[in-house]
């Protein structure tokens, strides 16, 4: 649902619409607060204007999403899943070995063309460090998850004999994660000189020529 048509719904009083379940209800803040994020920034956009565009009032918005930078976590959380989603479409089984990286190669590309949700996730990522910041948990499981993901894959390919047996997965995998948001940093700096995809492309092509059988 855009929030322009939420906008032009008829508001049900205070906190969310009867009839609507919790699950409805956030997923409609989610996508509502994905859109103004991107339109205005994290920043410029105040939680009355994201209760507004979600058809609820302030307090009901509130009661999902105690804190701002909470819902930028789940905004960035939806859209893994999406980009989960979108390369799992191209394929006809689920990836394995060298195909994971090459996902992630995919990726990069995709996100070559999303500069605002690149903005979003580097601004979280650079608070979340924090324990105490509301995105520490969701930074952590997001990085967790891809280093695992990509270190799995390379010991798929060493038991499948497509790479050497002692391939460091796990610090290869940590360097890739590293490196894809390094670049991101670097290329909102100088979209004009950071051609990041290409970058990551690259190193994977290094890595790949380096333990590939």
């Amino acid at each position: 649902m855009s929030a322009t048509s939420d906008r032009a719904a008829p508001r049900r009083g205070r906190g969310r619409p009867r009839g609507t379940d919790t699950g409805q209800t956030r997923e409609r803040i989610v996508a509502a607060a994905a859109e103004l994020f991107a339109e205005r920034g994290f920043h410029a956009t105040p939680m009355t204007s994201i209760a507004e565009a979600a058809g609820l009032s302030q307090t009901g918005l509130l009661h999902h999403f105690p804190a701002k930078e909470e819902l930028l976590a789940a905004v960035l959380e939806q859209r893994d899943l999406r980009d989960l989603e979108t390369l799992a479409a191209t394929h006809d089984r689920p990836p394995r070995g060298w195909q994971v990286w090459d996902d992630m190669v995919t990726l990069v590309g995709l996100n070559s063309e999303r500069e605002g949700f690149v903005r979003l996730f580097t601004s979280l990522a650079g608070e979340a460090v924090d324990p105490a910041h509301p995105g520490h948990g969701w930074l952590g499981a997001h990085h967790g998850a891809a280093v695992e993901a990509l270190a799995h894959a390379l010991r798929e390919a060493a038991h499948d004999g497509a790479a050497d047996e002692d391939i460091p997965a796990e610090q290869l995998a940590r360097q890739a994660v590293a490196l894809m948001d390094g670049l991101q940093l670097q290329w909102l700096m100088r979209p004009d000189e950071v051609d990041m995809a290409a970058d990551f492309a690259g190193w994977v092509e290094t890595v790949r020529h380096r333990w590939a059988r």
